[in-house]
């Protein structure tokens, strides 16, 4: 189930390259100007961190409250029956591991973190003046 959770976690991370790399594209001029007005690059390299590890922060919690009420849903209620006469059970019991809950989380941030070293390295990678030129 890890691995499955863990691939999840990485197409959400292409999500974060993609919707950042477009911002970059958006605000190539914007990023320019700041530059030219004497931003360095380090902290143009760091805004991108920054809202890549919010984006990962917003989605993770997200994601970790909606798939542990969704858990102890289907644990309590009983949603998701089983035929007895087939299994030695009648529901599918759910049951959460606090490592396991631990390693995803924390891999989830990592990968966002980590899908964030792209887009900010081409944003902080802009020639003010070919920037400011772009449109």
């Amino acid at each position: 189930m890890g691995v499955v959770l863990l691939l999840i976690v990485v197409v959400a991370a292409f999500n974060i390259v993609s919707t950042l790399t477009m911002v970059v594209t958006d605000k190539t001029r914007e990023i320019g100007i700041l530059r030219a007005m004497g931003l360095p690059a380090d902290s143009v390299r760091r805004v991108f961190v920054l809202q890549g590890g919010v984006i990962g922060v917003v989605g993770t919690v997200a994601g970790t409250v909606a798939g542990l009420i969704l858990a102890h849903l289907v644990d309590s209620r009983r949603l998701i029956s089983l035929d007895p006469s087939v299994y030695f059970i009648d529901h599918l019991p759910v049951q959460v591991q606090p490592l396991d809950l631990a390693v995803i989380v924390v891999a989830s941030m990592t990968v966002a973190v980590l899908a964030t070293i792209y887009p900010a390295r081409q944003a902080a990678g802009l020639d003010p003046v070919e920037a400011i030129r772009h449109e």
